[in-house]
């Protein structure tokens, strides 16, 4: 899916400037794009935007010609899991369930049911990020295992777009290493677009396209 940004702004009403400006952005359909930039430059912001996860005004940002912003809450939340595969920072795991039922709870909750083939492809993807504790209980996992959890939901439903906020962040050099070629392998074989906000420059460099912001504005890319 093609993404089009046109005169994006977003502001906080006790601030005089923007902490998101972007007058034009054209990511195309199965690119892979890091976004760049320090610690509130507006890499989050932009990954929720593009999420439908902020309020925007009519026509700012399409996916194809789906405008978020004109769906209801509920249409948005179904276009999102039906579409977007999301690795938030803080993981959004909850407690009380396995590693693997976390993995299924986004598609229990879109279809009511979690069928066998569907199990079986998230108990493949724990395996696939060498997760092996798939029965073990949020609390007691490490930040990294519930980040590779986070990252298996994400890819669980085949989604068009994966976007990923700092997805290594948590991970060692090894993990992060694997982590890296696994969503580089699985978004080029399901021809997704990934876009991620990451700090760490072996991760960017490993996508095709690197966006840089400063001050909710995009500085330069290459």
């Amino acid at each position: 899916m093609n993404l089009f940004i046109d005169q994006l702004h977003i502001t906080v009403p006790t601030l005089y400037t923007p902490i998101l400006s972007i007058p034009k952005l054209f990511i195309p359909s199965a690119q892979q794009v890091a976004i760049l930039g320090p610690s509130g430059s507006g890499k989050t912001t932009l990954l929720n935007a593009i999420s439908g996860l902020i309020d925007l005004s009519a026509n700012q940002l399409l996916w194809d010609n789906t405008d978020l912003s004109q769906l209801s809450a509920n249409k948005r939340d179904q276009w999102r899991f039906e579409h977007i595969g999301i690795v938030m920072q803080d993981f959004h795991l909850t407690q009380g369930l396995t590693a693997l039922e976390n993995v299924l709870l986004p598609y229990y909750f879109l279809h009511g049911t979690s069928p066998r083939g569907v199990k079986q492809r998230a108990v493949e993807l724990l395996k696939q990020m060498n997760f092996q504790r798939i029965e073990s209980k949020t609390e007691v996992l490490s930040r990294g295992e519930m980040q590779r959890v986070s990252i298996a939901r994400a890819l669980l439903t085949h989604p068009n777009i994966i976007i990923a906020d700092e997805p290594t962040a948590s991970l060692d050099a090894e993990n992060s290493e694997m982590i890296t070629a696994l969503l580089k392998e699985l978004v080029e074989q399901a021809g997704c677009t990934l876009i991620i906000s990451t700090h760490d420059q072996h991760l960017a460099q490993q996508m095709q396209r690197r966006i840089y912001l400063q001050n909710g504005q995009i500085q330069y890319e290459n």
